[in-house]
Parts: C-alpha cells; sequence; structure tokens
C-alpha cells in the first residue's frame, strides 16, 4: 500500500542515526549533591510550576561530568513551556561536593488581546495565488497565559470574515497534587457562506452563497492528560461535533456528511501518546519527538451513520552535526482502518503536512506517508538586539536566529476515491529546495523555500512554522 518511499525512508533514516548519533556514556568520577534550587525572576510563576521541570531533586546526586547535560536539559525543559523568553540555569558551588542550581528566567508577556488577520486557506500559499480577501478572517482573541502563575490558559475568541466563530478555551494543566494530571475545556461556534466540498485536479472546489450560510457548527471538547514523567503524555479527548449544510452541497458531494440528511451530529474519541525530547520544540536543532494517535468519529451514541477510525504516527530526529550545521528528519504516516464521509477527509497539503513543492495542491486519501529531511547552517546564532526604544522588558531584547537550509521530501497518498480526478493521488511525490528561516521569540518563525517537485514546478513558498 505504501510504495519505495516508506521503505527508502526508513533505511535513510537508520542509516543517518549510525552516522551521527553519538553515543555518551558519564565517566565514573565525582559525584556533585544538589542541595538547593534557587529561582530567580519568576513575578508571576509560581515556583513549583518550575521546579516541575527539573528532572531531579534536591539531594540527588550527579557526576561532574554530565553536571553540564542536566544544566541544558533543565534550561530546554523551561523553554519548551512558552513561559520564558530567556532562562539560564548555572551551578553554585558550596564546595567541591555541594551545589546550588540557580534558575534565572525572563518571564514573557501573558495578557494578549490581539486582533486576528488571518488567511482561511491550507496554507499561506495556496491564499496569494489569487489574494480573495474573502477568504480573510479578522477579529480579536483574548487569551491570559499562565493564568494564576500556574501556566493556565483562558482564552476568548471573536472572529468575522470567512469564518464567523465565538469561542471559549480553559486549560489547567495541574489538577492534583503531584502535578501529573490536567484538563481541558472547549466551545466554538462557527459559521460560513462558502465551504469546500470536494477537489477536482488536486484543487479544491467551493460552494458559496452570499446571502445565507452554507454551513454552521457547533463544537465541544473535554480533555484529560496524563503526564508521569517529563517527556512522555497520554492524552485523551472527547469530543462533541453539531453540524448542517445546505442542500446545494449535498447536491455537489452526496458524501459529504456520512447521513442522508444535510445534517449530522456525533461524538469522537482520541488517544494520543507523546514523547518529546527536543531542545526547543518551537524550532528544535537536538533531540527527538514521536507521537501516536487513534482517532474514532461516531461512538454510536447518537443517531448517525458515522463509523470512522484511523491511526497516525510521527516521528522526528534533529541532530547537531558541528556548533552551526544541523540535520533533521522525519516520518509521519496515517492509516485509515474505517472511512469517513469527506468532512473528515484528509491527506496532503494542510499545514506542514505536505510535500514541500506542492503547497498549492491538495491531495485528499485514506492513508498517507510523508517523509521530510533538511540540512541547515546557522547563519546567525543566538544573537540577541537590545531595542532600547521599546521600553517594556519583555519585549526590548529580542533574539534571533537565521539559518541556510537545503531539504528534499518524499510522499505517497493512497486513495481508493475519486482518484481519476486527482492526478496526484497513488503516485510517489518528490520535492527538493533550499530555504532562509528566520527563529525569534514569541515562537516566530518565519520560512521562505524556494522549491522545484517532480513535475519540475518551481516557486517562492512562504510558511510561518518550523519546517520539520
Amino acid at each position: 500500500m505504501f510504495p519505495q518511499v516508506v521503505k527508502f525512508s526508513l533505511v535513510f533514516t537508520f542509516l543517518l542515526k549510525l552516522c551521527f548519533s553519538s553515543y555518551s556514556q558519564e565517566n565514573a568520577d565525582e559525584l556533585i549533591i544538589v542541595k538547593e534550587f534557587k529561582i530567580i525572576g519568576n513575578k508571576t510563576t509560581k515556583e513549583n510550576i518550575i521546579i516541575r521541570e527539573i528532572p531531579f531533586s534536591i539531594n540527588d546526586s550527579i557526576t561532574a561530568s554530565g553536571l553540564k547535560n542536566k544544566l541544558e536539559r533543565i534550561k530546554s525543559n523551561l523553554i519548551n513551556t512558552s513561559l520564558f523568553n530567556f532562562v539560564t540555569v548555572e551551578p553554585v558551588y558550596f564546595d567541591d561536593h555541594n551545589i546550588s542550581i540557580y534558575i534565572t528566567v525572563e518571564e514573557r508577556w501573558y495578557w494578549w488581546p490581539i486582533p486576528i488577520f488571518e488567511i482561511e486557506e491550507t496554507n499561506f500559499n495556496t491564499w496569494w495565488e489569487n489574494k480573495d480577501y474573502n477568504r480573510v478572517n479578522y477579529g480579536l482573541f483574548v487569551a491570559k497565559e499562565n493564568f494564576r502563575g500556574r501556566k493556565e490558559e483562558l482564552m476568548f475568541l471573536f472572529q468575522a470574515g470567512y469564518t464567523e466563530k465565538i469561542g471559549i478555551k480553559y486549560v489547567v494543566p495541574y489538577v492534583n497534587k503531584n502535578k501529573t494530571n490536567g484538563l481541558s475545556l472547549k466551545f466554538t461556534y462557527s459559521r460560513n457562506h462558502e465551504i469546500s466540498y470536494g477537489t477536482t485536479n488536486n484543487l479544491r472546489d467551493f460552494f458559496r452563497l452570499e446571502d445565507a450560510y452554507v454551513k454552521k457548527e457547533i463544537y465541544a471538547n473535554v480533555g484529560y492528560e496524563l503526564r508521569p514523567k517529563l517527556y512522555n503524555k497520554h492524552i485523551f479527548n472527547l469530543e462533541y461535533t453539531d453540524i448542517e449544510v445546505t442542500d446545494s452541497v449535498e447536491f455537489y458531494n452526496d458524501d459529504f456528511l456520512s447521513d442522508e440528511d444535510n445534517s449530522m451530529q456525533f461524538l469522537s474519541l482520541n488517544y494520543a501518546v507523546k514523547r518529546d525530547k527536543r531542545d526547543n520544540k518551537n524550532y528544535p536543532t537536538k533531540g527527538y519527538y514521536y507521537d501516536m494517535n487513534l482517532n474514532k468519529d461516531g461512538l454510536g451514541l447518537l443517531s448517525n451513520k458515522l463509523n470512522s477510525l484511523y491511526v497516525t504516527s510521527h516521528f522526528k530526529r534533529f541532530w547537531e552535526l558541528s556548533n552551526r550545521f544541523y540535520f533533521a528528519a522525519s516520518l509521519k504516516a496515517k492509516f485509515t482502518i474505517k472511512d469517513g464521509p469527506y468532512y473528515l477527509y484528509r491527506g496532503l497539503g494542510y499545514r506542514n503536512d505536505l510535500v514541500r513543492g506542492y503547497e498549492l495542491y491538495v491531495i485528499n486519501g485514506e492513508h498517507f506517508s510523508v517523509f521530510k529531511t533538511q540540512l541547515r547552517y546557522a547563519l546567525l546564532k543566538n544573537k540577541v538586539f537590545n531595542v532600547k526604544m521599546l521600553k517594556a522588558d519583555k519585549f526590548n531584547k529580542i533574539p534571533l536566529n537565521i539559518y541556510l537550509g537545503a531539504y528534499f521530501d518524499a510522499g505517497y497518498v493512497n486513495s481508493k476515491v475519486n482518484t481519476t480526478a486527482n492526478p496526484l493521488v497513488n503516485t510517489t511525490l518528490f520535492g527538493g529546495g533550499v530555504s532562509i528561516d528566520f527563529v525569534s521569540y514569541y515562537d516566530m518563525v518565519f520560512r521562505m523555500e524556494y522549491s522545484v517537485n517532480k513535475r519540475n514546478e518551481k516557486g517562492l513558498f512562504l510558511h510561518f512554522i518550523a519546517p520539520i
């Protein structure tokens, strides 16, 4: 079902591990005892939230040769909380065998009344082709991050434009004393004058009514997260969806919803397991990440015929080859056990699930695999600019990293549905090119990539998320 690209990607990743992975073993040297954690700069964040990210405890022993790696791990863990712009971790010696660890943090700005201006497309490049301002969302996004200093999130959404939407989200990462269990609640109501009902030539087909809404949707989610260790998570989500479309949508695609009429209500259950040991989840250069997701749409509790089941898995690995050279590879795959309607149909071409060079296409299917590689050179590394005209301490120190890169991607989408009208389905996809990436604070990433695909189509593409 999955052709040579999967075998090639697995073998290639294995060879890269042999070439670039380093096996390290701490020497049997003197032990150092951690006697104290000293935390500085946390005006909002509770101290126990920071201590939760430290991979050892008071009075634990660390070998002298392993101390540097332990301190780097603390810094990475705290950066990955998205609570701080800068983190420094330093040991202070009481004597040759006892130390205090000083952790200095510079907190982010946590209160965000942000105007919304976003593109409602599979990615920015699809919109740039026609610059259709009917597919722009605008409004106000209000968020209180690190609510009560406990890493909680409280968000409100008021949006108009292509998708009119209101919503609320509340996340409590820790609800027990050991800080291993978390809960989340989410609710949104949205409606659209336009909807994508199918694909032809791997481009989306749209239906629009100016004087009526063609789709209305209510969505609610209750999530439970179990984090027994620092780097492992188990996430459970129970979702409710109520969707209604006009009769015209069903006329153009009678498989848009599972039910015979133009509305559908259903429950979904999702389970995900994740392991994350990247140095920076926003833009990693070292470490690894993998996940596995099992999703069941339609639990038989509401009056509909929906019965969809699929599994996805994603693996990423990052190597520091030298002081400025980095290599990364990833493999993502989806396997559908039971098909769903077009409303739930997804493949490659959405956000970062794509073979670079095919940004303008949507390649839907029941199954897919995509393999990505990237070699990067740090043209500018860990440079911090002090902008004196910005008086706010949380904004006037601007970190900047610039990476030059070269990449190669391969992918395959397998489908038995609507294959004659979409030639990129059931064929191997290749794409590659060169890039320049800009990385700054508040998780900002800006990428410019010049890509060439298997069809010999060339283009400059823009992205706002890490490539892998």
